[in-house]
């Protein structure tokens, strides 16, 4: 009887820890059951399309050509890793890891804004003071706003999307990254993996690696070379062995789930003008949509 009476109270305190901490725990590896589609909607929002980006630069010199300035507009795919929520080094793809590689071997990351920065410093005092109130932001209105707008419908839609990186870290206890399985995936599978294969790295930082090997041999946008691609397929085929991107998606769940569940609902929402939008940026690269040519 007094066994049982034991077994009832570890198991009453239990549910309060699951509660109280909304950790994995007492045998259970999430504290909470969070739809698939909530986690890879989070995942997402949480790190936003860099297509989405490009197609706001695009749009934006393109409602500055309706003031009267001669911008130039580059309609070139940038090629830059993205981070998974709030993890960098971690290839979504293969075809990522091949086309894309490491940003540690872009010699100039910022390469693509010279031309318009060269067509500001021609200006005039006065029309570089006009140039920059058209210009404006998110907050004061202006082109930078308009370009947001086309893509996202309204200032508020594009707030409440690109605001959810700040609100799944404000939520979160600590990074996906730090969570136990994940580092011992990196350790014990991840890290011989890559050892095998001939690359010594230390944590989930072959962009590192990547840098002491190769130098900086690369110009803005320019593709990798044959020894970069081919460490950086091998890091994703690592990465994938490991599963890594499933253990980082638990850790999220672990720490973010019980929010995630609660705003469920805000977070599909969030998502549904993430993929409209996508689709426009989409078009706009490819030239098939303009600011002046927009619905």
């Amino acid at each position: 009887m007094e066994n049982t009476r034991d077994h009832r109270k570890a198991l009453a305190s239990c549910v309060v820890l699951l509660i109280l901490l909304g950790v994995g725990a007492c045998g259970h590896s999430n504290a909470i059951d969070v739809p698939d589609s909530v986690t890879s909607a989070t995942v997402e929002l949480a790190s936003v399309d860099l297509e989405i980006m490009q197609a706001q630069e695009i749009l934006k010199r393109q409602c500055m050509r309706t003031k009267s300035f001669d911008v130039p507009i580059d309609y070139t795919v940038v090629t830059v890793p993205q981070s998974y929520v709030d993890v960098g080094g971690v290839f979504r793809s293969k075809e990522e890891a091949k086309t894309v590689g490491y940003n540690t071997q872009t010699a100039d990351l910022t390469g693509r804004n010279i031309a318009l920065d060269a067509y500001v410093n021609t200006l005039s005092n006065s029309e570089r003071n006009r140039y920059e109130q058209e210009m404006g932001d998110l907050d004061t209105g202006g082109c930078a706003a308009q370009a947001y707008i086309a893509l996202f419908e309204s200032a508020e839609n594009t707030r409440a999307v690109l605001d959810t990186f700040d609100d799944v870290i404000r939520e979160q206890s600590s990074s996906a990254i730090e969570a136990p399985d994940v580092q011992e995936a990196i350790k014990d599978e991840y890290m011989p993996c890559m050892k095998k294969a001939g690359y010594d790295v230390r944590g989930l930082r072959g962009g590192e690696l990547a840098g002491k090997k190769f130098g900086r041999h690369r110009k803005w946008n320019e593709p990798p070379n044959d020894e970069e691609k081919a460490m950086a397929v091998r890091d994703y085929q690592c990465q994938a062995d490991a599963n890594l991107m499933q253990r980082i998606n638990n850790a999220l769940e672990r720490n973010v789930g019980i929010w995630m569940v609660a705003n469920e609902a805000m977070l599909l929402e969030r998502h549904e003008k993430l993929q409209q939008a996508r689709e426009i940026a989409n078009e706009v690269i490819a030239g098939k949509r303009s600011y002046e040519a927009r619905d």
